[in-house]
């Protein structure tokens, strides 16, 4: 019947371990000549502060199973090292910084535009230098494409690509009527987006910190479940908790702490939000259609 237990924990905890593994971001796609074992990709793949996570977790998990006769807690303990800080840790503010950062460049674009003197690639050009840092990459990137055998439209394209963000597309928009078709009011149209960026940002801040609120709820929260399962491994032994280290106590300690976890799963899955649709279509897209 422990055995059984322990196989039921187990299934439970993998099941829950899927869905904390789905809010980590996936990786960069790269070329790779030789496929490693899953396993060994997975592994490859987790940064070190969870791999540290993990070893702390195993060792804490298998002295309070040794400690307190549950041998489920070899399977939770471990668990909760890894998945807690990411069901409970901050919010994803990307997309919040490269709006900021698009709001920054596109004055900046603006404002070099606006003496009428540069080409669209020198206003590029000159624009690198006081870009954002999560865009100086992508920008260097566009404007060396820009200087080499791509045209101006196709480099821009590419960079909206890199971006993946709607709003950047309405910068390159501009930017790419400005270079096929000499489009006049660029600077004041790169100056209305810009403003407009500026209230978007304002707007995710705010959203942020309303979402925030109930995280550090669920972070008390968690903290009260941590203090009672200490408690539980402390006193395990008496007759008042001695249930919990029966096939049946272990079975229902895991549905409750599985239980548990669903709920921060689902409150984290609330914070996700939806990315607006793209205004262009990515070339690789277009291309296979």
């Amino acid at each position: 019947m422990a055995l059984l237990a322990a196989l039921v924990g187990a299934g439970i905890i993998g099941g829950i371990i899927l869905l904390i593994v789905s809010f980590q971001p996936a990786p960069p796609k790269r070329q790779r000549d030789r496929r490693p074992a899953k396993t060994t990709a997975l592994w490859a793949r987790t940064s070190p502060r969870t791999r540290l996570l993990l070893l702390i977790g195993v060792v804490v998990g298998l002295i309070s199973a040794t400690l307190s006769g549950i041998i489920v807690l070899a399977v939770v303990i471990p668990v909760a090292f890894v998945g807690l800080p990411l069901l409970l840790g901050k919010q994803d503010t990307r997309e919040r910084d490269l709006l900021s950062a698009l709001e920054t460049w596109a004055r900046s674009l603006a404002s070099t535009a606006d003496t009428g003197s540069f080409t669209l690639r020198e206003v590029i050009a000159v624009s690198r230098a006081s870009a954002p840092p999560i865009l100086r990459v992508a920008i260097d990137r566009m404007h060396n494409r820009m200087s080499g055998s791509w045209s101006n439209a196709a480099a821009l394209r590419a960079f909206a690509d890199e971006m993946d963000n709607a709003w950047a597309d309405e910068v390159v928009i501009y930017l790419i009527q400005a270079a096929e078709f000499n489009a006049g009011g660029l600077t004041k149209a790169l100056e209305s987006l810009a403003d407009n960026l500026a209230t978007q940002v304002k707007h995710r801040i705010a959203i942020y910190n309303e979402r925030d609120k109930p995280r550090r709820t669920l972070m008390t929260l968690t903290g009260i479940v941590a203090m009672v399962l200490l408690g539980i491994v402390v006193f395990s032994r008496t007759p008042q908790l001695a249930a919990y280290s029966t096939p049946v106590g272990e079975i229902i300690l895991t549905v409750i702490l599985g239980s548990f976890v669903l709920l921060l799963v689902w409150a984290k899955a609330q914070t996700r939000g939806k990315p607006e649709s793209r205004i262009i279509i990515n070339q690789a897209l277009e291309e296979s259609a």
